[in-house]
């Protein structure tokens, strides 16, 4: 008899470590389907192999969602709804961990932060503690389509070393001669403005974090292009993340100038495949001067540490996304992943021959690209500063003298830093 409640009772413990086991699962909130959604699903399925008892759900949530829902779960305390990854953008990380640096995981000790890029490090960092695992650079560039600038006359050559001017000039020509716009512009969404300032080493705010905006040459230059972008037929308004998307894939625009995320988007359209070329951005080279390199967006993996399960998240991603080289060598092929690293050899596929673009090594041009991009830095309110100039600036489109403009800028977003 004995032995049989032994029996009994370690069946009940199996079934009760199985049970658990069963139940122990890691869930990740990210955006973008073709990015990084795509690469956490593949990173699950490969974890999956050695991990067979680890459940990984990915789901996709907007940008915003992500941030907005978990606060709201942090604030009312309910911890067991929380994600243990979250997807944070660059722009939002630093306001983020200025409101909620004990809500993640200490990765200092866990993560080679030497490996990365220094500005994506030092974003990743509150003080002398780090938290996220660096994903993706978000290098700029110029990504059109090379059939319809043929059909307008031009070549691979005319798009070479491109000027802000010269762009607007083959944007317009090419929509007198086939009513098709150079690029689509977003009013409630400035990345053209970000990449412009970047290029020229400024942002919304200055290195001591006061608003910068008044004086800021490279914020009128952005926005002086962006009047006559709209004024030549250069670009065109679209509304959200959907309708950008869509215009370039359905050929209602001849270009796209974003980070290089963007190329999963772009060679998602297969029969497309050939038709796209990447070039860097243009630039200013009369009273103000701007490099051809800049960054939009970016992000980085970060584990809450009062979900359910920190623990598996932090060894999940650590042997995913931090050491995984072959992994991550695979998502350069995959997605057009261009990781934060310094030293890209370890990677074959860095140097891989694109079809889609015409044979061009996309990621090797990208790579070269972040190395002349200028270190900014984004403060912590660079989206609620954007909320006002965007607000301010759609009522100014028609002014020729943006001066009033930006002093009520400055004013409200000198307000917003002092939050």
């Amino acid at each position: 008899m004995g032995l049989i409640l032994a029996m009994l009772c370690g069946c009940g413990q199996r079934q009760s470590v199985s049970a658990e086991k069963e139940t122990d699962r890691i869930v990740i909130w990210t955006w973008d389907d073709t990015f990084n959604v795509k690469a956490a699903k593949l990173a699950a399925k490969e974890y999956k192999k050695t991990h067979k008892d680890i459940q990984i759900i990915v789901e996709t949530k907007e940008r915003e969602e992500i941030l907005a829902d978990t606060k709201n779960l942090i604030a009312s305390k309910m911890y067991q709804e929380l994600p243990d990854v979250i997807m944070i953008e660059d722009y939002d990380i630093q306001d983020v961990l200025s409101q909620y640096e004990d809500e993640f995981v200490d990765l200092t000790d866990k993560v080679d932060y030497d490996r990365y890029t220094d500005y994506k490090s030092k974003l990743c960092s509150k003080g002398d503690r780090f938290y996220g695992i660096p994903f993706d650079s978000g290098t700029a560039a110029l990504f059109y389509r090379l059939d319809i600038l043929e059909q307008a006359g031009y070549t691979e050559v005319d798009m070479q070393d491109l000027t802000w001017e010269r762009y607007i000039e083959i944007g317009e020509d090419v929509y007198q001669k086939l009513g098709i716009p150079m690029l689509t512009l977003d009013p409630t969404d400035s990345p053209l403005l970000r990449i412009i300032m970047q290029s020229g080493g400024h942002w919304y705010v200055d290195e001591n974090n006061h608003a910068d905006i008044e004086d800021n040459e490279y914020l009128k230059a952005g926005l002086h292009t962006y009047q006559q972008l709209l004024k030549r037929n250069v670009g065109v308004s679209v509304n959200g993340w959907n309708e950008f998307i869509s215009a370039f894939q359905n050929g209602s625009v001849a270009s796209v100038i974003s980070g290089g995320w963007i190329v999963s988007s772009i060679k998602s359209v297969e029969e497309q495949s050939g038709l796209w070329r990447v070039v860097p951005i243009p630039v200013y080279d009369g009273e103000i001067k701007t490099v051809a390199a800049s960054n939009v967006g970016g992000s980085a993996w970060y584990v809450l540490k009062n979900a359910k399960n920190p623990d598996a998240a932090v060894d999940f991603l650590v042997e995913m996304f931090e050491k995984d080289s072959d992994f991550m060598n695979e998502l350069i092929g995959e997605i057009g992943l261009l990781p934060a690293v310094k030293d890209m050899s370890g990677y074959e596929n860095y140097l891989a021959k694109d079809e889609f673009f015409g044979g061009q090594q996309v990621t090797k041009i990208l790579t070269d690209l972040s190395g002349n991009i200028i270190t900014v830095n984004y403060g912590s309110k660079t989206y609620e500063i954007e909320a006002i100039v965007e607000d301010e600036f759609n009522n100014s489109l028609t002014q020729d003298d943006l001066s009033d403009c930006l002093s009520n800028i400055q004013v409200k977003a000198a307000a917003v830093v002092r939050e």
